[in-house]
């Protein structure tokens, strides 16, 4: 977040809501690709995919830190075209471009924080210099990419059990360690509501918990469906 002086600003773009956007929809990418000598740059595509999880190695370690969840668009994106705007055909803005996938066989793969989790981002830093989440401390898999056969035969999940997250694996020393959790433990739901896919369990624990509070965690082990508590950090 920067702050300038408002000089002969006149108007600020409007915000769109991420949440109503439909795959398909026009996106607008306005950035600077490759400098200053294409500043102002900008391209079309439409919204490709939602809610998409794409994993981000933030120190440059080899290893993953985080799972960005981003809308996925074919607008080109290019080095320079992050931090731009991402708008749709009405001129509000629906996210920051981010990223993209760039491999000899890809084409038309970029990335954008959505623009709800941009506010959510923006009020934080202006109110505590820095974004602060709850802490639970997992690994996590959607239960939809697993084989069905495996879920039943190896996990003794239940038939009609058919969405969910999968915990892949669990950290020492953290609440879902001290709340009893396991890898292979299967996340139903959070607080009595039904988490679905991974992206339905990180809003949940993000934007519904706050540091410190309870958090009640039903889950299936072994085929039986368990409830335990954490206290997140």
């Amino acid at each position: 977040v920067v702050r300038v002086e408002r000089g002969n600003i006149d108007d600020a773009i409007d915000f769109g809501n991420s949440d109503q956007l439909l795959v398909g929809e026009t996106a607008i990418a306005i950035g600077s690709p490759l400098g200053q000598a294409f500043s102002g740059s900008v391209s079309r595509g439409i919204i490709s995919g939602l809610d998409r999880s794409v994993p981000v190695d933030i120190d440059t370690d080899g290893n993953y830190d985080w799972e960005a969840n981003v809308l996925q668009t074919d607008a080109a994106i290019n080095p320079g075209n992050s931090g731009g705007a991402l708008v749709d055909q009405n001129g509000d803005l629906i996210g920051i471009n981010s990223m993209k996938i760039s491999m000899p066989t890809v084409e038309g793969i970029g990335f954008a924080i959505p623009v709800n989790e941009v506010e959510q981002i923006v009020t934080q830093l202006e109110e505590n210099g820095e974004v602060q989440r709850p802490y639970l401390g997992v690994l996590l898999q959607d239960l939809y990419t697993v084989p069905a056969e495996v879920l039943v035969n190896e996990m003794n999940l239940p038939d009609d059990v058919n969405s969910g997250v999968i915990i892949s694996n669990v950290e020492e020393g953290t609440p879902a360690d001290a709340a009893g959790l396991e890898a292979l433990d299967v996340v139903v739901s959070l607080d009595g509501n039904e988490v679905q896919n991974m992206m339905e369990l990180r809003k949940y624990l993000y934007y519904e918990k706050e540091q410190g509070e309870e958090m009640q965690i039903e889950y299936y082990r072994d085929g039986q469906l368990q409830q335990t508590t954490a206290t997140l950090e």
